[in-house]
């Protein structure tokens, strides 16, 4: 078709993988800036993550005692995991004023 020598069809090769890795540079800068990423990073930091949280995990936020913790335990294994932070409500002993207080220190990934 162009008829190219060896030499030319590596260069030819070379120049467009120089420019298919410059593009997906320019992709991942546009897209994933470190502002974005610290700012979900700080909204995170220090929270526990309802669908990995071990009992004893559990237990060290205030107001979560033992039976409160199984009671999580058990509510995350039959639902298949948490989808919303709100579905704490859901669990007996985790009442409107309780889940206030405790809401800050949990996530759901």
């Amino acid at each position: 078709m162009f008829n190219l020598t060896n030499d030319e069809r590596r260069a030819v090769v070379f120049i467009l993988s120089i420019y298919l890795l410059g593009l997906g540079i320019n992709f991942v800068c546009k897209h994933f800036t470190a502002e974005k990423s610290l700012g979900h990073f700080n909204q995170s930091l220090g929270k526990i993550n309802l669908n990995t949280a071990d009992k004893k995990l559990l237990m060290s936020v205030s107001g979560i005692g033992d039976k409160l913790s199984q009671r999580i335990l058990d509510f995350r294994e039959l639902n298949r995991g948490f989808r919303a932070l709100e579905e704490l409500r859901d669990i007996q002993g985790i009442t409107e004023n309780k889940f206030d207080k405790i809401k800050d220190s949990f996530m759901v990934q």
